[in-house]
């Protein structure tokens, strides 16, 4: 998978779950809380993978970089998985499915090969949009 698609599936998933914000507020605060946490871990995993994919950009023979880009970006599904799991009861199916679906696009196996120097500028930034999505999402949820 590119990581333009990648990014591209992050972001749309961020901007769904913090769609959310509105219904999960209602939920009782413990699992406010550990809904707030998780969003907090997907940012700060967002946030070291963008820290890899520049220090690749820079140095393209980095290796470190890219293992670290594909450790990163691999967490992340993961994560939100979690996540969408604590939801099973609290959402109507239509609105996990949707989520579930773009789950299906982020095949970490897949990035391995596509991890690669000379990211355009607007992958990155769509990384950084989704981190801000999740930490707005566990800042909203912490409220």
């Amino acid at each position: 998978m590119p990581i333009v698609s990648y990014a591209r599936g992050v972001l749309a998933i961020a901007q769904t779950v913090h769609c959310w914000l509105a219904i999960l507020t209602g939920l009782d605060e413990a699992r406010r809380v550990r809904l707030a946490g998780y969003a907090e871990r997907i940012a700060t995993t967002l946030e070291r993978a963008g820290e890899a994919l520049r220090r690749l950009e820079a140095n393209p023979v980095d290796r470190s970089a890219r293992a670290q880009a594909v450790r990163e970006l691999g967490r992340i599904a993961g994560y939100i998985d979690t996540m969408v799991g604590a939801l099973e009861q609290q959402l109507d199916g239509r609105k996990l499915a949707g989520v579930k679906r773009r789950l299906e696009v982020l095949r970490p196996g897949e990035l391995h090969r596509n991890v690669v120097a000379g990211r355009k500028p607007k992958d990155l930034d769509r990384l950084a949009s989704a981190e801000g999505y999740f930490r707005a999402l566990a800042d909203g949820l912490r409220m």
